[in-house]
């Protein structure tokens, strides 16, 4: 008995079956703990808020009820799909893993401002993000093409050479539902409201208080009157300070979160392979 105790192939027998009696009782232990699903009341809670949030109002039991069941069922499932390695290259599990890490850099905190003088030297050296655009005030007598589609624009131009157009203007235009008359409106929300032709015809008539035209727009044929014109020009800092305030953050943030990035990505090693 001794002489066995002392071979060194009884050794590894035994090792081995220790081994494996150790192995067995873990794999046991993860299956168990791979099979129990906790549910805190924290998390419950956060299911709960998630819930007044969506639906303007606290949820009932019944609703108790089924936010537990959904999230019993949602770990059930990702379990499984998970054991089944459904989770392995997947393009849009991947995406979302990644939108996940990117809010989490995002949660970084908020730079601090610099000093005013800094900041105003900042806004002197940015003044495109802040220049006030053109804008333009008009009002315009609209034909509808709906029954004289071929004479639309010969009627406008006959119109426009009639003298004492602007004592009843009003009167000869068709009903236009966003109305008449527009005050202070720049390029993008011109062509916004009636399209890239109009706006850009818009503000390339001349300074004229006489009626222009005609211009198509995507509803049909416009007589132009310019009430006002306001040149595009930079605000004093004082006068939008706060707005330079928050640009600024947006832009260190952006910076603070693409440096985390980069940091993060030097970590791992990149190999491409042919």
């Amino acid at each position: 008995m001794k002489y066995l105790l002392r071979e060194p192939f009884v050794h590894f027998v035994l090792l081995g079956g220790l081994l494996f009696a150790c192995h067995t009782v873990w794999q046991n232990h993860v299956s168990k703990q791979d099979r129990t699903i906790s549910v805190s009341p924290a998390e419950m809670e956060r299911q709960a808020q998630i819930f007044a949030s969506e639906n303007k109002r606290p949820p009932t039991d019944a609703d108790l009820e089924g936010l537990l069941f959904a999230h019993i069922e949602e770990q059930v499932l990702m379990r499984e799909a998970k054991r089944l390695g459904l989770d392995e290259d997947d393009t849009i599990i991947r995406r979302r893993l990644a939108q996940k890490m990117r809010f989490m850099i995002d949660d970084l905190g908020a730079p601090e401002l610099p000093p005013r003088e800094q900041l105003k030297t900042w806004f002197e050296n940015n003044p495109t993000r802040f220049i006030r655009p053109e804008t333009r005030s008009f009002e315009h007598i609209y034909l509808s093409p709906k029954g004289r589609s071929d004479t639309v624009v010969a009627d406008a131009k006959t119109l426009l050479s009639k003298t004492g157009i602007e004592e009843d203007w009003k009167s000869s235009s068709d009903p236009f539902m966003a109305g008449l008359s527009f005050t202070r409106l720049a390029q993008p929300a011109v062509q916004r409201d009636f399209g890239t032709a109009f706006a850009t015809a818009l503000f390339a008539l001349p300074d004229s208080p006489d009626w222009q035209g005609p211009v198509n727009s995507a509803f049909g044929v416009h007589l132009i009157r310019l009430t006002d014109i306001s040149a595009e020009y930079l605000p004093d800092f004082a006068e939008i300070q706060i707005e330079v305030e928050t640009v600024w953050l947006d832009e260190a943030k952006r910076v603070e979160n693409s440096r985390a990035l980069k940091d993060l990505i030097a970590t791992y090693r990149v190999e491409v392979t042919e």
